[in-house]
C-alpha cells in the first residue's frame, strides 16, 4: 500500500511549494471561499511544472465549481445544487480542464433534499471520462443527510475517491477526531460491502478537514490517502507539508 497526499492549491507558486511533498494537486480558485473552478492557464502551468519536475504518477485535479451569477459562496447545501445552469457550466468547464491538461476533475453536485444528484453526476462524470480524465467527489458528501445511501450512490457512479471530514456540515471541529474516524470507517465499510455485492470498484475515502502531521496517524486508520491544505495561519506552510509527508512515508514504509 502506498501513501498518497493531496494538497489543494490556488496558484502556481503554491503548486511549486507543494511538489516536494504532494502526490496530487487539487487546483482551485480562491481557497478562502472553499475553492472554485480554476482558470485554464493555472491548470496548464501546474501541469507543466509537475511534468518538468518529473513526478511520475503525480496528478493534477481540477475542482469543478462554477462561479456563475448568483452562485452561493458559503459551503452550504444551496451552493452545490445541480440546477440546469450549473450543470451546463460544469460541462463547459470539464471540457476546458481537459484541454488544459488536468488528469482528474473533482465534482460534487447535490439535490435540494441533500442527496447526491445521481443523474447530474452521471452526465458530468461521463463527459470527464470521455475526455480521458478520472473523477472524484468533492467534500460535499459532508452536506448530505443520508451518508450510507450517498456512499452507495458514489460506488454506482464509479467515483474513484471522495474527500470528507466525517462530519455533517463544513465545520470539522464539531466532532472529535475519534468520532470522525469512526464515521469515516463506516463510510469505507458501506462502500466496500456495496461494491463487492455489485462487482464494482469501491470508493477511496480521503480524510480531509484539518488533517495535519500531528493527527495524521489517526486518519490513516481509515485510509492511506489524505487531503490537507498544509496551511498555517491561512498560508501554505512547506514545513507542515514535509512533516505530514514524513508521517505518511513512515507509516507505510
Amino acid at each position: 500500500m502506498e501513501a498518497v497526499m493531496e494538497v489543494p492549491i490556488e496558484s502556481l507558486e503554491g503548486a511549486l511549494r507543494s511538489l516536494p511533498f504532494a502526490d496530487r494537486l487539487e487546483v482551485c480558485d480562491d481557497l478562502s471561499t472553499e475553492g472554485w473552478t480554476p482558470l485554464p492557464e493555472l491548470v496548464r502551468g501546474v501541469r507543466a511544472a509537475m511534468d518538468q519536475d518529473g513526478r511520475m504518477g503525480a496528478r493534477v485535479v481540477a475542482m469543478i465549481r462554477p462561479r456563475i451569477a448568483g452562485a452561493v459562496i458559503a459551503p452550504v447545501l444551496e451552493a452545490f445544487i445541480a440546477t440546469p445552469t450549473v450543470v451546463e457550466a460544469c460541462m463547459r468547464e470539464i471540457e476546458s480542464m481537459a484541454k488544459a491538461g488536468a488528469h482528474d476533475v473533482a465534482i460534487g453536485l447535490l439535490r435540494k433534499d441533500a442527496s447526491v444528484d445521481v443523474e447530474a453526476m452521471q452526465r458530468l462524470a461521463g463527459a470527464a471520462r470521455a475526455a480521458g480524465m478520472g473523477v472524484a467527489f468533492l467534500r460535499t458528501l459532508d452536506l448530505v443527510r443520508n451518508r450510507d445511501q450517498a456512499m452507495r450512490d458514489l460506488v454506482d457512479l464509479g467515483m474513484e475517491r471522495v474527500v470528507t471530514a466525517g462530519v455533517l456540515g463544513w465545520d470539522a471541529s464539531v466532532a472529535t477526531i475519534d468520532v470522525r474516524v469512526e464515521r469515516l470507517m463506516r463510510d469505507a465499510q458501506i462502500a466496500n460491502e456495496y461494491a463487492a455485492s455489485r462487482g464494482l470498484n469501491a470508493v477511496t475515502i480521503v480524510p480531509g478537514g484539518g488533517v495535519r502531521a500531528s493527527n495524521a496517524r489517526e486518519f490513516m486508520r481509515v485510509s492511506s490517502d489524505l487531503h490537507s491544505s498544509c496551511r498555517v495561519g491561512g498560508v501554505l506552510d512547506a514545513e507542515e507539508g514535509c512533516a505530514l509527508r514524513a508521517v505518511l512515508d513512515a507509516r507505510f514504509r
